[in-house]
């Protein structure tokens, strides 16, 4: 899992910088519409990565629980250090998700003003509409918080599968044998 985290907060950083260089380069209604989409692309592609996480680590917390509940001391040390990873990520990630959202709905405003009425002028009044600096406010907002929530998420992704491999050898060796 900590490859396939690392993949996608890869994903969504390319994501998030096409979008973020199709929104300074604004120009016409075609850059408009092409930011636009790169913005929800981008936004979508990252609530995924943080939803996967918090799912994950649901799920692996639950098996981890039963996997170790007939031995105390493992119970002792695993149940409590899935509880201390999901109270460090699971705050963080909500918190991202919630800033991505506004940001989103933000720009979106922002730009359903920008698009030009059929038959008027090509020609976008980008730094007259009202409103666009809160759209970057909140969007720069989303990116620290975001960044914050990728590596608390990886950190307590890659503790979950040590103590998950740490779990399977006690299986194996410990035991079973």
């Amino acid at each position: 899992m900590p490859q396939t985290l690392f993949t996608l907060i890869l994903f969504d950083v390319a994501a998030l910088v096409y979008a973020l260089a199709l929104g300074l380069g604004l120009s016409d209604a075609v850059s408009v519409r092409e930011h636009l989409l790169a913005g929800m692309l981008a936004s979508v592609l990252i609530i995924f990565t943080h939803v996967l996480v918090i799912f994950y680590l649901i799920g692996t917390g639950m098996d981890i629980r039963e996997a170790v509940e007939e031995d105390d001391a493992l119970a002792k040390k695993y149940v409590p250090l899935t509880r201390r990873l999901k109270k460090k990520v699971f705050p963080l990630a909500c918190f991202a998700i919630l800033l991505i959202i506004v940001a989103s709905l933000l720009g979106a405003e922002v730009h359903s003003r920008l698009i030009p009425a059929p038959g008027a002028e090509t020609a976008l009044p980008l730094r007259q509409v009202g409103g666009w600096w809160v759209h970057l406010v909140f969007s720069s907002l989303a990116l620290c918080v975001n960044a914050a929530a990728f590596v608390a998420e990886f950190r307590a992704v890659r503790k979950n599968r040590k103590a998950i491999e740490e779990i399977n050898e006690w299986a194996l060796n410990g035991r079973g044998g």
